[in-house]
C-alpha cells in the first residue's frame, strides 16, 4: 500500500495555483464562464485572486491540460467549446487527501478484482514468470526497508497484463504507481512494519497461487480481500492522522 509526521503531511494545504484552478474550474462547470468565453486577462486575474502572475499561469496551464481552456496566440485564453469532454485524470480535484486515497482504492477494487479473475483464466507461462519476478522484486524492496510502492504497482500491473485485455492493462499503466497509497508504508516502523510486510507478502503470494492454479473465483476473492484490507487500513491511519 506509515510516524505521525508523515500523516500530518497529508493535510498540507493545496498550492495557490491549485486553489485558483479549482475556482476557475467551478466557474466553467457551473456555466458562469460559457463555452467560447474568454478568460479575464492575466492582470485582471492577478488582481481578482490576489496572487502572482506565475500562480495564474500555473492554474491556466492545469486547466489547459484538463481540456477546459485553449490558449490562442495573441488573443487570450478561451473556454473550450465542449468543456464537458475532459480527459480522465487521477488527481485531487478538490478532494481532501483522505478522500482521494479512499476513492482511489475503491476504483482499484472495481477494476482489479475482475483483473485477477481474468488473469487466472487467461495467463500463460510467460505471464506467470513475470508475476513471480514482480512478486520477488517487491519482496526484496520491502526487505531492504524501501516503501516498495513502485514494486507493488509492478506486481498488480503484471497481473493486469496477464488478462490479455489491453484496455485493463493500459488503464492501470496510465494511472501509474501513485495508485498505491502510502500511509501504511510510511507510518509503520519496527515490528509493526515487519508484521505489515509479512501480511502483504502472504496476500500477494495467495493471489499468485490462485492465478497459477487457474482458480478464477479464488483469485477474485483474494484480490478483493487484499484491496479491501488495504482500504480499511489506510482509512484508519488517515483518521488517526486527522486526530493528531
Amino acid at each position: 500500500m506509515g510516524g505521525s509526521n508523515g500523516i500530518r503531511a497529508l493535510g498540507v494545504r493545496p498550492k495557490l495555483s491549485e486553489n485558483v484552478a479549482t475556482q476557475l474550474r467551478e466557474l466553467i462547470q457551473q456555466g458562469d464562464l460559457e463555452p467560447g468565453a474568454q478568460l479575464p486577462t492575466e492582470s485582471a486575474m492577478v488582481e481578482q485572486f490576489g496572487v502572482s502572475r506565475t500562480v495564474i499561469r500555473e492554474a491556466v496551464s492545469a486547466l489547459s491540460v484538463d481540456g477546459l481552456v485553449n490558449a490562442q496566440q495573441g488573443r487570450g485564453v478561451f473556454v473550450a467549446d465542449d468543456p464537458s469532454q475532459q480527459p480522465f485524470r487521477l488527481g485531487r480535484n478538490g478532494l481532501s487527501e483522505a478522500d482521494h486515497i479512499v476513492q482511489m482504492m475503491e476504483l482499484r477494487l472495481s477494476l482489479e478484482v475482475e483483473s485477477a479473475s481474468l488473469a487466472a483464466v487467461r495467463r500463460d507461462q510467460s505471464d506467470l514468470r513475470a508475476i513471480n519476478v514482480a512478486w520477488q522484486t517487491h519482496s526484496d524492496a520491502m526487505t531492504a526497508g524501501q516503501t516498495g510502492h513502485k514494486e507493488d504497482f509492478g506486481l498488480h500491473l503484471a497481473i493486469a497484463e496477464a488478462t490479455k485485455n489491453a484496455y485493463i492493462a493500459g488503464f492501470l499503466r496510465y494511472l501509474g504507481p501513485f495508485i498505491i497509497p502510502r500511509p501504511a508504508m510510511t507510518q509503520f516502523t519496527g515490528e509493526e512494519r515487519a508484521t505489515y510486510q509479512r501480511v502483504l507478502e502472504h496476500e500477494h503470494r495467495d493471489i499468485l497461487t490462485a492465478i497459477t492454479d487457474r482458480d478464477a473465483l479464488s483469485a477474485a476473492d483474494l484480490m478483493r480481500g487484499h484491496l479491501a484490507r488495504g482500504l480499511d487500513l489506510n482509512r484508519r491511519l488517515l483518521r488517526q492522522g486527522d486526530a493528531t
